[in-house]
């Protein structure tokens, strides 16, 4: 099954609204999330901490950066 990996962090409002964004469209698309807090590794911080909320596809290793918006997340799950 496809998957999505959202990196965010707790009280990151902007992460919030990303995942809004992503459950609606797995309301209509079958994708699995799994939400990574990055606070909790030093190097997910380094490497996504000023970025978040970040979308990965577990598929295929792409990267979707905030801004975006439900089109953008179809298109990375290649739907």
């Amino acid at each position: 099954m496809k998957g999505i990996k959202l990196f965010s962090s707790p009280g990151c409002h902007l992460c919030e609204l990303g995942e809004e964004i992503l459950f609606r469209v797995q309301n209509t698309y079958k994708f699995q999330i799994e939400i990574v807090d990055i606070s909790t590794s030093e190097e997910l911080v380094e490497k996504y901490g000023i970025m978040i909320p970040v979308l990965l596809n577990t598929e295929n290793g792409t990267h979707l950066y905030w801004p975006f918006n439900a089109e953008e997340i179809i298109s990375l799950l290649n739907i």
